[in-house]
């Protein structure tokens, strides 16, 4: 039989990364392997963002080289998420080289949609309304795998694609998300993330006692055997409970780092973010997650010149920064993104203006994050060990429990497993460390 050989691209968030996963699996068990890169591959797949406007035009400069590439030889070029599910029609129409587009809901259908597009000449379209299918598991191997317990969301911040392109909220049934954690134990994993666009939100109740976020945290605690390190995202401050909280601290397996979007430190920028909290609710959040995890790191995300955004609600941001001491953030500025609430709104910054106070906000965390860094400095510390170091092959690349990268001389029969390690000095944002 001949190869068959596939390459994949994933843009975007985690949740993404889960679903190639688990388009791979699919793809495996229909005989395909992966290509070394995309100039063996006979089928090419482009997994999409729309979160920000960069990311869509990242994606059409990759198509644009697909579209080059296809003169000189053939292959099926497949675009399926987030960009997919928004732009739908008119995609195959700006872009002839698409072969297949998935959007979404239909991710489920590749293999099928695949088959049809070697059927027939016209571009093969999967978007419309569908009911969102969770896979049966999401991890090709491997000591770290995601277990997405959730799709959607229902906040609609005003500034946000998300719940247009992924939809309502809908939780996947507990069971299913136990099966998978106890397939990939005996599959060898060692660290779980469960990934929802708001885990928070998680809620189930089919045929019993619902069931929120913190019951769920309890049950894979039990179920989670020889893992060793479970972690979530993406949580929402408004959802993040004391129970859920609680939970952590109930067991060390959690690990003792939170990432909790708080986009602006301004009550009136958060409100017409539609956001659903206040600055000062976000700091009580923060206060209980330290007073409950020991060492906890925080890591957020920060949107810089929403629409009316002044002067004092930029330094409220600056202030909220200084304050938390987050150890690490996601920091970007607003774009429109159409179709969102956030598209019309008047009072719109210059995007010089926008980029003076994102330098500005990065020259900050940059101060705080070599701050907390070093605090923790001298300390012994688990790591899992993922590979090997890209600069020097006698050094080994590792992880800490509040996702910091560390590198140490090791040998190779670690890469996979937990290692406890001094953290020596650091070298921009990763530690140097050595075996304990």
């Amino acid at each position: 039989m001949e190869a068959k050989r596939v390459w994949l691209e994933t843009y975007g968030c985690q949740m993404n990364k889960a679903e190639s996963e688990a388009l791979l699996l699919d793809l495996a068990s229909d005989g395909w392997s992966a290509a070394r890169s995309e100039k063996e591959a006979d089928l090419v797949i482009l997994n999409t963002c729309s979160v920000r406007e960069t990311a869509e035009e990242r994606i059409r400069g990759r198509l644009a080289f697909y579209r080059s590439a296809k003169r000189g030889r053939s292959f099926t070029l497949v675009l399926t998420g987030c960009m997919a599910e928004r732009l739908k029609g008119t995609l195959s129409a700006e872009h002839p080289e698409i072969d297949v587009v998935l959007g979404t809901f239909h991710k489920k259908d590749l293999l099928a949609a695949v088959r049809e597009a070697g059927d027939r000449r016209a571009p093969v379209l999967r978007a419309e309304e569908a009911e969102y299918g969770f896979a049966a598991l999401h991890s090709t191997g491997g000591a770290r795998a995601f277990v997405p317990i959730m799709h959607g969301c229902d906040n609609f911040c005003s500034y946000c694609v998300v719940p247009y392109v992924r939809g309502r909220e809908v939780s996947r049934p507990p069971e299913e998300v136990l099966a998978e954690v106890r397939a990939l134990e005996a599959r060898g994993a060692r660290e779980i993330t469960l990934l929802g666009q708001n885990v928070n939100s998680y809620r189930h109740s089919g045929g019993g006692a619902p069931l929120d976020f913190e019951g769920l945290l309890r049950m894979v605690a039990v179920e989670a055997g020889t893992i060793r390190w479970i972690r979530f995202l993406t949580s929402h401050p408004g959802d993040l409970s004391d129970g859920i909280i609680e939970a952590m601290a109930s067991d060390s397996r959690f690990c003792r780092h939170v990432h909790l979007p708080v986009q602006s430190g301004s009550d009136a920028v958060l409100a017409r973010m539609n956001r659903g909290y206040t600055a000062e609710s976000y700091l009580q959040r923060v206060r209980r997650i330290r007073q409950a995890l020991s060492d906890a790191a925080v890591t957020t995300d920060i949107l810089i010149g929403f629409p009316g955004e002044t002067e004092r609600d930029f330094r409220d941001t600056i202030s909220l920064m200084e304050t938390v001491g987050f150890d690490e953030a996601f920091m970007y500025y607003y774009n429109p993104r159409e179709g969102t609430p956030a598209f019309t709104m008047e009072d719109a910054l210059p995007d010089e203006l926008k980029l003076e106070r994102l330098s500005l906000v990065i020259e900050t965390q940059r101060r705080i994050s070599k701050s907390r860094a070093a605090e923790r400095l001298g300390r012994r510390v688990p790591v899992l060990v993922e590979g090997v170091s890209r600069k020097d092959p006698a050094e080994l690349l590792a992880r800490t429990e509040w996702n910091a990268m560390a590198v140490f001389p090791g040998d190779h029969s670690l890469i996979g497993d937990f290692a406890d390690v001094t953290l020596r000095s650091l070298s921009g944002n990763t530690y140097r460390a050595s075996l304990a």
